[in-house]
């Protein structure tokens, strides 16, 4: 007689776990199929390696330098609550002396952090009619930072020439993700007030703001809860809506943040499309699409540092974690001062039930 509970059952393979769950539901994107599954999105996709996923070499910046060769395409960064995606050409790609930070100014207007970059892949999908075809980025933990993808505007033969010379030659051993260590905050919860508010009235740019908050061994929400008074002040939730409602009502330039740790996205100009879809809030224009998941996102601040050119004004957005994913400043450009169009609407928000 066999002892059925003695025999080992050999797990599904990952791949066909994939497929079976693409059955049974039909159109799931990959970045929830690998949380369905209990795996990064990476392994997934390299479930499909020699099929449609090809391996490029780890030269990051110096392959998104060359996509300038392409021409126009769409770049995509996201975080868990925020999809950021913007048509253009990435423009004069550079990197500081260490090569650790990059900087995209232009239509694609990027600030990158190499620190966990981990893989490139050049991936090929959708159906044969109407192929889908990127090159997409991802952290030691098998996220992904970033995705650009080919459109009807980009020069097909040099998005292959440019794969073909970036093509990982050698056969890679499978990827182990690594966890990224959380950020410390040793004076959490030790901090006045007072330790906060002057420092922050001693402020000349916005860029000088994260040291500030390095000093003081905090994060940056904690350092809102602290400054409160003029220069911080928590506003509703509904004003993610109000402030593309509002901008695209007046005409107004607005810039739009959205990182995830690794890179920031950034768009300039107007907005106009505004539709909601469920939880989602969404800008839906031509060269630029902004997906917000307003469920998610708990808390909201208007948030105001002064400058060598007056004060300039935020509206900040976190999520559950006390991370920042999504920011909305009025367009300006150092040595310029704030719209006043823009500090009006940021009051108008506060305002707000």
């Amino acid at each position: 007689m066999t002892n059925t509970s003695a025999i080992e059952t050999k797990p599904m393979p990952l791949s066909l776990q994939w497929q079976k769950l693409q059955q049974e539901e039909p159109g799931i994107r990959i970045r929830n199929a690998a949380q369905t599954l209990g795996v990064s999105e990476l392994e997934l996709l390299l479930t499909r390696l020699g099929d449609g996923v090809c391996l490029l070499r780890r030269q990051f910046a110096e392959l998104l330098k060359d996509l300038e060769q392409v021409g126009t395409v769409m770049a995509l960064t996201r975080n868990e609550q925020v999809v950021h995606e913007r048509h253009g050409i990435y423009t004069d790609f550079k990197t500081n002396k260490a090569g650790n930070m990059g900087i995209c100014l232009g239509d694609i207007d990027l600030r990158t952090f190499f620190k966990h970059w981990a893989v490139a892949c050049a991936v090929n999908e959708g159906r044969d009619d109407q192929p889908r075809r990127s090159i997409q980025f991802f952290d030691i933990e098998g996220t992904a930072i970033h995705k650009v993808y080919l459109t009807e505007a980009t020069d097909a033969v040099r998005w292959e020439a440019l794969v073909d010379k970036y093509l990982e030659p050698e056969i890679p051993g499978p990827f182990v993700p690594e966890l990224i260590p959380g950020q410390s905050y040793p004076n959490a919860g030790q901090v006045s007030a007072q330790d906060v508010r002057q420092p922050w009235a001693e402020l000349k740019d916005v860029h000088h703001f994260q040291a500030l908050l390095k000093r003081l061994g905090i994060d940056r929400l904690e350092a809102l809860e602290l400054v409160r008074s003029a220069y911080a002040q928590r506003i509703g939730k509904n004003a993610i809506e109000q402030v593309l409602e509002l901008a695209a009502r007046d005409h107004l330039n607005i810039m739009v943040f959205v990182g995830n740790g690794n890179i920031v996205q950034i768009h300039t100009g107007e907005v106009h499309k505004l539709r909601r879809t469920g939880p989602w809030f969404n800008v839906l224009d031509p060269t630029f699409n902004l997906h917000i998941n307003t469920q998610d996102i708990t808390q909201v601040w208007s948030v105001k540092r002064p400058t060598s050119d007056g004060i300039v004004t935020s509206v900040e957005c976190f999520n559950a974690r006390r991370e920042l994913v999504l920011t909305f400043f009025g367009a300006r450009k150092p040595g310029q001062a704030e719209l006043p169009a823009w500090q009006q609407l940021v009051a108008s928000l506060e305002r707000l039930p």
